[in-house]
């Protein structure tokens, strides 16, 4: 191996420090389940992790699957087909997107939850989610797809207990991502009380739950089946010839050359805490993330060097999210901003005019808004916004760690007696929030949000209203002072809206459209080709277990074809 200008060049490592049938690069759900399924069949495999600890974006995620038809579903007595999921996907996709992935997605994604379930991952339905566009889109189901990890005792991670991310992770979530379930949010609702005894009960058992329980029975797991892991393991380059024959390492002691014999796993994330990629592929200049601090687009780096083809989706339909900045807290050595989705009563979200632009509860209906341009006047009219609320928000729901009716921090947000002082101090049109107010007051009585729809989806209204507000558990007037406002900002969530272009078996594809020998890409450093312009929730942790899988069974058979040509 030689190095000029700093870089390793294109060439076979004579002398391998470590070798390996598999390695994965990055410990979130589809770098462990491409080399967990390796292992089941045979392989010796190792998964890296830049970050100091394990699980990867998965880990601070809600953990939802969305995935039909399954096994689960159908012993749980609800009825779906690969046909319907199809005209579902196909709904979403607004015509883009790559058909075969698609079709893979569907075809293969029981067969992965069916075969990690055999090894030892729990599962359970959630059930009363719908899909986010039922009724509406042909396909759609009322209630079945959406799955999570039953959750999970850390304690059986021995050693990797304290060396898997979990905590309160970086959403307003109720208590944080890692303590309750999808199941217990539903259970428990609005209900504070109720959530904390589950929390207390859930840590009493050392059980995590959400992302944060999926990744510790993945860990499990893989560590049952022989993967070796390894943390603040950083890949630098991938090397090889004619194909991917392995990749460099830095770790606390030095680089190391590690040889992957049947290929490499690019299972990285995505690109949020890169300044450049981050304005080039999602155009926003101040993009905020709660991601890892390691999610940099490794994988755009890695692979380069092997003509890897990039793909790109639809910015506007990327689930980025707005988020609120608690002062004092820091991720990464930044402010950190904690992703919300504002679908609580009693709160609006305006722009500049003091107008709504989306409906608040349906994080696709903002997010989309926030890209519409005046080419007239050369600018965003939705951007920048505010979280508008009154005293009866702060006194009922909290704000991430900030408990109901506790004082918000100074400098949080601007507080004012009435709703037109308020306007004013924000630099937010006062005749514009006052008609606001008065509009969402008449729907609060109604339950019917005649401009945006807040409250109609069945998904926002069970999992993210508050079910002691009639009619509409997502509506309430904002009309009690004093009131408040907190400038949003945007924030990335690891789903891309560009990434490496990968084919059915998901082999990285060069510029030509050939598979690059030897390298694999999953999760979300792959292009979401397989949805197209939208998304649904629990797709991105779904398209991680079923192309993780599919990775894995891959490089397992390719083995065997190796262990076939030196017979």
């Amino acid at each position: 191996m030689s190095i000029q200008d700093g870089a390793f060049l294109m060439e076979s490592v004579t002398e391998w420090d470590e070798e390996f049938d598999v390695v994965s690069v990055g410990s979130g759900a589809g770098g462990v389940v491409a080399a967990l399924t390796a292992a089941s069949e045979g392989a010796s495999a190792l998964v890296i992790e830049k970050y100091h600890q394990l699980g990867g974006v998965t880990s601070l995620s809600a953990g939802q699957v969305w995935m039909g038809p399954t096994t689960h579903a159908r012993e749980a007595g609800f009825e779906d087909s690969p046909e319907e999921v199809r005209s579902y996907l196909d709904h979403l996709s607004a015509g883009f997107g790559d058909l075969d992935n698609r079709q893979t997605y569907i075809d293969r994604g029981a067969e992965a939850l069916d075969s990690l379930t055999a090894l030892g991952l729990r599962m359970q339905i959630i059930p009363g989610l719908t899909d986010y566009y039922y009724p509406d889109a042909p396909g759609s189901k009322e209630d079945g797809r959406y799955l999570e990890a039953v959750p999970f005792p850390a304690t059986r991670l021995g050693e990797w207990q304290h060396r898997t991310v979990a905590g309160a992770g970086v959403s307003t979530g109720a208590l944080g991502s890692s303590t309750l379930s999808n199941l217990d949010l539903l259970e428990c609702g609005a209900d504070q009380q109720m959530l904390a005894q589950r929390a207390a009960m859930r840590a009493a058992k050392s059980e995590r739950a959400q992302g944060a329980g999926l990744m510790a029975n993945l860990i499990a797991v893989a560590l049952e089946q022989g993967v070796q892991f390894r943390a603040e393991t950083a890949a630098v380059k991938l090397v090889g010839k004619d194909r991917v024959e392995g990749v460099i390492v830095t770790t606390p002691e030095g680089s190391r050359s590690i040889r992957a014999r049947q290929g490499v796993v690019l299972a990285t994330s995505s690109y949020d805490w890169d300044p450049v990629f981050r304005e080039t592929f999602e155009h926003i200049k101040d993009l905020h993330s709660v991601t890892l601090p390691t999610v940099t687009g490794d994988h755009f780096r890695l692979a380069s060097d092997f003509r890897a083809a990039t793909a790109t989706t639809l910015p506007a339909g990327n689930p980025t999210h707005v988020s609120i900045n608690i002062p004092g807290e820091m991720w990464g050595g930044r402010p950190m901003y904690r992703h919300m989705i504002p679908a609580l009563p009693h709160s609006v979200v305006v722009n500049r005019a003091g107008a709504r632009f989306g409906d608040e509860s349906f994080f696709h209906s903002y997010a989309a808004a926030l890209y519409t341009f005046d080419g007239d006047k050369q600018e965003f009219p939705n951007w920048p916004a505010w979280l508008v609320f009154d005293e009866s928000f702060r006194t009922k729901y909290p704000l991430g760690p900030i408990a109901a009716g506790v004082e918000l921090p100074e400098g949080m947000a601007v507080q004012a007696s009435s709703l037109r002082e308020l306007a004013e101090v924000c630099g937010i049109d006062p005749d514009g929030l006052e008609q606001t107010a008065e509009r969402i007051g008449e729907f609060a009585i109604t339950g019917i949000d005649e401009d945006f729809g807040r409250g109609s989806r069945g998904f926002v209204r069970k999992i993210l209203g508050d079910p002691a507000i009639k009619p509409n558990p997502n509506i309430g007037p904002v009309d009690r002072a004093p009131f408040y406002a907190i400038k949003l900002e945007r924030t990335g969530t690891g789903l891309a809206s560009a990434g490496l272009k990968t084919n059915t078996q998901a082999q990285v594809m060069d510029i030509d459209g050939n598979p690059i020998k030897g390298l694999f890409a999953v999760g979300n450093s792959v292009a979401r080709l397989e949805f197209g312009a939208g998304y649904n929730s629990g797709q991105a942790v779904g398209r991680s277990l079923v192309f993780g899988y599919v990775a894995g069974q891959t490089l397992a058979a390719s083995g065997l074809s190796l262990d076939a040509e030196s017979a």
